[in-house]
Parts: C-alpha cells; sequence; structure tokens
C-alpha cells in the first residue's frame, strides 16, 4: 500500500510539474561537497549567446576547481536546461547550440566580440549506452560530443572539452530537458563517476 501511495504521489507530482511554467520550477542537482557551486539563467543568456537558439532555464553546478586552472578538477560541471518544445533537439541541433553558446562564451569573456572562432569546433555523437534516466522520463536520448574552444575564464587557451548529454521528456508536458556533464578530462577518468552521480540524482519539480 505505501509503495502504491509513493508511485501516486509521484506521478501527481510530474502531472503537477507539466503544468508549471519553467522559470517556476525547480531543479535539485546533489552537491557531491559543500564545496561545489553553482548559478541559475536564463536562457538565452543575454550577456553571452543572445543568438542561441533555445529558451528556457540553465541550472549549473561547478566542481571546487573549475575555475582554477590547476586543479584536478578544472572546468569540470554540470548543467541541466529545462527547454521550451522547439526546436526539437537531436544531434544537429545540440551541434549549433553548443557552437552558439561557448563561442559567444569566449567572446564575452575575453572582451572581444570579434574574436576568431574560425578553429573552434563542436562533434556531436549519438549513444546506444544504457544510462541511468530520471524517473518517469521518455523519448530519452544520449550523445557524447568534444568540444574545441578558448577557454576565456583561467588559461585563455584553446581546450577541448568531453561531454555526456542526455536529453528526455516528461509525458503531457510541452517542455525538454537536456543534462550535460562536462570536463576537459577524458570519460574514463574518476571525475566521471562523480558527474554521473550528479545526474542519475537530478531532482525536478515545481516551486515551493
Amino acid at each position: 500500500m505505501r509503495l502504491i501511495l509513493l508511485l501516486g504521489l509521484l506521478i501527481s507530482s510530474l502531472s503537477t510539474l507539466a503544468a508549471v511554467p519553467l522559470e517556476k520550477q525547480q531543479f535539485v542537482l546533489k552537491k557531491p561537497t559543500p564545496k561545489w557551486f553553482g548559478e541559475r539563467i536564463a536562457l538565452p543568456p543575454k550577456g553571452f549567446a543572445p543568438d542561441l537558439g533555445l529558451k528556457g532555464i540553465e541550472e549549473i553546478l561547478f566542481a571546487p576547481g573549475m575555475f582554477k586552472a590547476d586543479q584536478p578538477d578544472f572546468f569540470s560541471y554540470v548543467f541541466l536546461f529545462a527547454l521550451e518544445a522547439k526546436p526539437k533537439l537531436d544531434a544537429k541541433v545540440l551541434k549549433k547550440e553548443l557552437f552558439t553558446y561557448y563561442s559567444g562564451l569566449s567572446k564575452a569573456r575575453m572582451g572581444n566580440p570579434k574574436l576568431d572562432t574560425s578553429g573552434f569546433s563542436v562533434k556531436v555523437t549519438a549513444i546506444e549506452d544504457k544510462v541511468i534516466s530520471p524517473k518517469e522520463s521518455v523519448n530519452v536520448k544520449n550523445y557524447r560530443a568534444e568540444i574545441m574552444w578558448l577557454e576565456p575564464f583561467a588559461t585563455k587557451k584553446m581546450q577541448t572539452l568531453y561531454f555526456e548529454l542526455q536529453t528526455w521528456e516528461y509525458k503531457d508536458s510541452p517542455y525538454q530537458y537536456l543534462f550535460v556533464c562536462a570536463s576537459p578530462q577524458k570519460s574514463e577518468k574518476p571525475l566521471w563517476k562523480t558527474l554521473r552521480d550528479i545526474r542519475a540524482e537530478v531532482v525536478i519539480k515545481p516551486a515551493e
């Protein structure tokens, strides 16, 4: 009986979530330690990528060494995009929007809107690996990506970032979601377990 009640509450919560505007949804990203830190911004981000074709909310959680080039978790973080239904997220759209996001971020942080981004690149590949996905999610798809860009915060040098991306929807909801794990470390490194654990425990709920 208790299990049935809990399932009923979960389904009711997701049904309620479907009717809640994105800006009023809560995105709970569990911190591995108190030193992890984050922020929430609106999409498209007017400060660095106003041309982004995605509209919604971004919730970000940074590793402690995110902006410290001498740390093993430098530029390692996760972020969740909660988005309107269009454009539909697929490999082509992800490639385009990731390029817009990171080239805009680099230009803005370098203070150079005319920064040459011809050496920047984005590769996105769909994968069939079984990856833990949020409860009650549907149309789940997984991707890997590599981005070559100019890291503008600490080194101001070209950097390759490795990504794992997961997209999903909820039944009867008009929204779509994208969760991204990112790091300059390759995916077999121990840090990736931490990033994947955060993804596995993500919770989305209406604002209290």
